[in-house]
């Protein structure tokens, strides 16, 4: 298999967790592409030249982060799976899909930002910061329950969109409203950066996969 996906060690990649969680990280060859780069190879992958894409062996490709975890999980050779069965299943999706709409959320700011400044949308941008911080204090009232629970998907991309939003601080960068230059998502979210730090030190979340050169992501 190939993955295809923009190597960024700065920040925690969910798909790297599975892998690393299923024990078929040695299974995959890593291949690097920045989707915002003018040689980028990713539309050869994926129509909707987004990373990160995994080509199966049959050359089918797979893409959406959550469709490739899934499918790294059904392949897990240590007994785990991060995907709960039963009523468990539904909150450990829906807390995915919170750090995921924060990621984009993250990821859409910083796109806006990258216009000159008199031609943003500044509506859009309030809203997308507003997503952020929703999903911040979610997360931060559901936070104490996140040890008594078995690692899931939701506890992998909710990391993976903490240290995303600590590695590309949009909100901080563009001072939007009072407070934002000096935004820090810890502040009065005291529960769920307690659980950040505790989930970095597990072992699938340390790993990192780094290309030479790569500081971007």
């Amino acid at each position: 298999m190939k993955l295809v996906f923009t190597p960024n060690p700065k920040y925690v990649h969910k798909v790297l967790v599975v892998a690393h969680e299923a024990g078929v990280l040695d299974k995959i060859e890593f291949v690097r592409s920045v989707p915002f780069d003018a040689d980028t190879k990713i539309w050869e992958y994926n129509p909707l030249g987004k990373v990160p894409c995994l080509i199966l062996n049959s050359g089918e490709a797979l893409f959406g982060g959550l469709v490739i975890c899934e499918y790294l999980d059904s392949l897990s050779k240590t007994g785990r799976s991060v995907f709960p069965k039963g009523a468990a299943r539904w909150k450990a999706l829906r807390q995915a899909m919170l750090g995921e709409g924060m990621f984009d959320a993250t990821t859409n700011m910083r796109v806006e930002g990258w216009r000159p400044a008199a031609e943003r949308h500044a509506d859009y941008m309030l809203r997308e910061r507003r997503k952020v911080i929703n999903a911040l204090d979610a997360m931060n009232r559901e936070a104490s329950q996140f040890e008594k629970a078995r690692f899931h998907i939701g506890h992998a991309c909710m990391a993976g969109a903490l240290s995303y939003l600590e590695l590309r601080n949009p909100i901080q960068e563009h001072d939007m409203e009072p407070g934002d230059k000096t935004f820090d998502w810890r502040k009065g979210r005291s529960r769920l950066a307690r659980w950040y730090d505790k989930v970095l030190q597990r072992p699938s979340l340390q790993y990192r996969y780094a290309h030479p050169g790569d500081t971007r992501g």
